[in-house]
């Protein structure tokens, strides 16, 4: 008998030397209160409220955007051309062309195409003339003086005197921009352009914040910024200034040559 308990405690201490006690010891009660201090690291991760960022919705008029779209066709109908390949004033003067801004289709190279504009009172298509002159603001000033006065500014030439390329530094820059919204500018421009890491082909849209626009553009000499303003009646334009309308028309078609 004695054998029996001996052979029986044996076992037993055989079976508690080798038994996984580690099983139990990573258990508890899931509904017990852990002592202080203690982090309950069985309780499920929330996936969405950790680790998964929604991404940031921005929000962009599609309806100016179209606007650009149809305009960048419309330019190149009636230049009669496939592309405009950087002749930024025959681009600028066909877009005023076909929104009805200026009718007489005035086209000269990139530096005088602010000139044109800046001592009309009212252009051919009913709308009046706001000019700033590089003397007196600078690009930032002048979009900002525009878009404090109006936040959904629309049609806004900007001449640069000077452009960064070959062709710009003797012919200069122009573009015109759609639309101001949400502190954001519509424009498009007569090359193709990488601005925020996006490029952008010839007449594509681009949508951008006011500090990119002006740092895509610092490198140029400004000219001056045009702002046209739709009058409440479509008026023609003063005598005085048509005359200048006839005299550039009879020189661009051959002379005025836009080169941006």
């Amino acid at each position: 008998m004695k054998r029996i308990q001996r052979a029986a405690a044996l076992l037993l201490l055989l079976f508690l030397l080798h038994f996984p006690w580690s099983a139990f010891a990573d258990q508890h009660d899931v509904d017990a209160p852990l002592p202080v201090g203690q982090v309950d690291d069985t309780t499920p991760v929330d996936q969405e409220a950790e680790g998964v960022i929604e991404p940031v919705k921005i929000s962009v008029d599609m309806n100016l955007c179209r606007q650009i779209e149809d305009t960048y066709q419309e330019a190149k109908k009636l230049g009669r051309r496939s592309s405009y390949k950087g002749y930024c004033g025959a681009y600028v003067a066909n877009q005023l062309v076909a929104l009805g801004i200026n009718t007489s289709r005035l086209s000269a190279d990139g530096k005088r195409t602010y000139d044109i504009y800046r001592n009309m009172d009212c252009t051919t298509g009913g709308y009046t003339v706001i000019a700033y002159g590089a003397k007196e603001y600078s690009l930032r000033e002048a979009l900002t003086a525009i878009m404090d006065r109006d936040p959904n500014a629309c049609n806004i030439l900007v001449g640069f005197e000077k452009s960064t390329s070959t062709a710009g530094k003797k012919y200069g820059h122009v573009l015109f921009i759609h639309g101001v919204r949400g502190g954001k500018i519509y424009f498009s421009d007569s090359c193709a352009r990488t601005i925020e890491g996006v490029k952008y082909q010839e007449g594509e849209p681009i949508v951008c914040s006011l500090g990119a626009f002006l740092d895509q553009y610092s490198k140029c000499k400004l000219d001056g910024v045009v702002h046209f303003v739709k009058r409440e009646m479509e008026l023609p334009a003063p005598a005085a200034q048509l005359s200048v309308v006839e005299e550039t028309n009879a020189a661009s078609s051959e002379n005025l040559v836009a080169l941006g």
